[in-house]
């Protein structure tokens, strides 16, 4: 088979598809029987397609862009309630922490007039706090060893006056205490999640008259009053990062309202519930990304300052990385100084916390929305039950027997803190896809419809066209192109016509020639000229 018969062949099998196939447009291109309408049809299907490629192209974003919808459900109900986590602004006990050497030092150090190079301490306030209480949380491995025997942290005696929940009264054996490096000893109400709340308001929550003796503060703490965190009972208290502040001298009034949310995972996002590749140093009982970030900052720390921070948990008894707190000064600086690069780098020149930590969002959340209102405490006419009989070992002020003194007193080193569901109704937050793969079928079958009428016979007749193109290509008959089956309707009678034509002129050509011989060998039927005559 020559090449111009194989393409002749393949053009008259693409003639015979726009023949028979569905798709419109086709049809019009190959039976057209003048140049100018078969460019007309070509001109409108091109334009077609291109049409349909665009519309296409912007379903085809808008699907792996992967929308979501958030549904919404409100629920009412009994809810269990949730873990409450309180500690005192001030980290340790003034009178006690002197007797640290170490804390004792630093307290020394903080009071100078002049600025002390040795904790780098400078002339600004506000950068002298914060050097100083850095120094306080690299301490806080030994200040918790130091704590067991010498109580430098605060106990609940020191800190809960009176605790209530649901009108009863509550005691020590329902807190659970904690150690933590910037608060030293936090207390947590409700960790296993056994307490349920059915009714709304305030006499059904947890009620506090917290102690916070502004006396005992440490000479850095800038604010006076406790810090608390509302959170579920299996997670892990990250008070400092997440919690709220309750001043001293005012009732603080905190109405809760739960809400769940559950977002979708890969591809729709980011998030995760089965944990990340960073090791995870906090125990937990779910995916937390804080617990994730700050594990990923202390892998950071020992990294690139060859230490690890006390304030972030690590591997206890491992002995390839030491505190970053060391027994000299000089070191401990130098220490600080390293880290500091870390933890204050805006993440465009150094470390990233978005980008170098693979942290990700945890797909299901708990939180708590709180509506917090404050008061005045304790009122002027209003004597505190502490004041009309006080507790041996906690009355701070002077004279002891003294209600008024025992009244101003309560004014600046006492807060009220009442935690409460201000509506049992609950929120659900639940992601789902906004735009699935039934819809992307159903809007590209819509597309190539509006602009081509095509539908799945056309997409089958286009398979079947390419498996004949195939067969064809492979195989190559040696009658390629048959006129019979290969040429259309009109094709094939303008060709029968010809021949007809044709096999008339040859029937009369082949009369003429048979009447001429005739005519020459039959005398009969032509008449002869004269005898030509001798002539003289």
């Amino acid at each position: 088979m020559t090449h111009g018969t194989l393409w002749k062949g393949a053009a008259s099998i693409l003639i015979d598809f726009s023949a028979w196939t569905s798709t419109h447009g086709i049809p019009h291109i190959g039976l057209a029987n003048a140049r100018w309408l078969r460019i007309f049809w070509i001109i409108i299907f091109v334009f077609c397609c291109i049409m349909f490629i665009y519309q296409e192209a912007l379903i085809l974003i808008k699907y792996f862009s992967y929308p979501v919808n958030v549904d919404t459900a409100l629920s009412f109900g009994e809810r269990v309630y949730p873990a409450v986590t309180i500690c005192n602004i001030n980290a340790y006990k003034l009178s006690l922490a002197k007797n640290n050497p170490a804390l004792g030092k630093l307290i020394a150090a903080y009071n100078k007039e002049t600025p002390d190079a040795d904790f780098g301490f400078d002339t600004t306030t506000f950068e002298k706090q914060l050097r100083a209480t850095r120094w306080m949380n690299l301490m806080f491995s030994e200040l918790e060893e130091y704590d067991k025997t010498n109580k430098i942290a605060y106990t609940y005696d020191d800190l809960v006056i009176t605790c209530t929940y649901n009108t009863e009264a509550c005691n020590e054996t329902e807190w659970i205490a904690s150690s933590d490096p910037y608060y030293g000893r936090c207390f947590t109400y409700n960790s296993d999640g056994g307490k349920k709340s059915s009714r709304a308001g305030p006499l059904y929550g947890l009620s506090l008259v917290l102690r916070v003796n502004q006396a005992e503060y440490l000479p850095w703490a800038q604010s006076a009053g406790i810090t608390f965190l509302v959170h579920e009972p299996t997670d892990h208290p990250f008070v400092y990062t997440s919690g709220y502040y309750a001043a001293a001298g005012s009732a603080s009034s905190v109405g809760i309202r739960y809400i769940s949310k559950k977002k979708l995972s890969a591809p729709y996002s980011d998030c995760t519930d089965h944990g990340s590749k960073q090791k995870i140093y906090y125990e937990t009982n779910r995916y937390q990304t804080e617990a994730c970030v700050r594990s990923c900052l202390q892998d950071k720390f020992t990294a690139t300052c060859g230490c690890f921070d006390p304030t972030y948990e690590y591997v206890n008894g491992s002995a390839e990385f030491e505190s970053c707190y060391k027994g000299t000064k000089d070191e401990t600086s130098k220490n600080i100084l390293c880290m500091e690069k870390i933890t204050d780098t805006d993440g465009i020149n150094g470390f990233d916390i978005n980008k170098d930590c693979d942290c990700p969002q945890s797909c299901t959340d708990c939180l708590y929305k709180m509506t917090l209102s404050t008061a005045y405490w304790p009122a002027i006419k209003y004597t505190p039950t502490e004041c009309v009989n006080p507790v041996p070992g906690h009355i701070y002020w002077t004279p002891k027997d003294d209600k008024k003194a025992c009244k101003e007193w309560y004014k600046s080193n006492t807060v009220y803190l009442e935690i409460y569901y201000e509506r049992m109704n609950y929120q659900a937050l639940t992601e789902s896809e906004a735009y699935a793969f039934l819809a992307l079928v159903s809007d590209t079958g819509g597309q190539v419809g509006l602009w081509l009428g095509m539908s799945v016979i056309s997409v089958i007749e286009f398979g079947t066209l390419f498996v004949l193109l195939l067969c064809y290509c492979l195989t190559r008959p040696k009658e390629a192109y048959l006129p019979q089956f290969d040429e259309s309707e009109e094709q094939k009678q303008r060709e029968w016509e010809r021949k007809m034509q044709i096999k008339l002129q040859n029937e009369n050509n082949r009369k003429l020639s048979a009447g001429s011989l005739a005519s020459i060998y039959n005398g009969k039927d032509v008449d002869l000229p004269p005898a030509i005559q001798n002539a003289r």
